[in-house]
């Protein structure tokens, strides 16, 4: 039997006994699209009903996560450890489509990969901030800041302590960088 045969084959049957499952995906692996991705997905569990799966994606494959050292510092620093981390190669997204199972969140992009172009008749949301400014630093926000807004404005109670360090320290950055860039540089 091949190598890894019987992990797919369990995974199938996984995908088999879910109603429904929506993926939350970044663009890659910076900072800001992984905290958007776990942070919105936490939050699409609280309020979805219990026969949605809710899941962030890290949309790169496993194997280069390693090379992401700001991420997993982060990570690691907020007690989130990398093997509850579900990465691209580690799901088969067209299949959950093709079964009619998939609903797709995109934040920090707006654009599908063209190897996933296919999916985007599953894509329900895309939280993007590009798409939000008009083009000016002082109006650029960043995919986490967007999601903490609409997580206060619909259910504050679940921000957590956990939580709130998770968006500080994808938010404060970025904003610091986009105020000072000649400080920080």
């Amino acid at each position: 039997m091949e190598a890894g045969t019987g992990e797919r084959e369990r995974t199938e049957n996984r995908n088999k006994h879910l109603d429904q499952v929506h993926v939350v995906l970044g663009k890659k692996c910076d900072v800001d699209s992984i905290i958007s991705a776990l942070t919105y997905a936490y939050y699409l569990d609280k309020v979805s009903p219990p026969d949605i799966l809710c899941l962030p994606i890290v949309n790169i494959p496993r194997r280069e996560f390693c090379f992401y050292t700001e991420t997993k510092f982060i990570l690691e620093e907020l007690n989130i450890p990398e093997t509850l981390h579900v990465f691209q190669d580690e799901i088969n997204l067209h299949q959950l489509n093709n079964d009619g199972k998939l609903s797709l969140t995109l934040v920090n992009n707006s654009a599908l990969t063209s190897e996933d172009k296919s999916l985007e008749s599953a894509v329900v949301r895309v939280i993007n901030p590009e798409e939000r400014s008009d083009g000016s630093l002082e109006l650029l926000e960043s995919s986490s800041s967007l999601v903490a807004k609409e997580i206060l404005q619909e259910a504050p109670e679940l921000i957590t302590q956990q939580l709130a360090h998770l968006l500080r320290d994808s938010v404060v950055p970025k904003q610091l960088i986009l105020r000072f860039p000649n400080q920080l540089t």
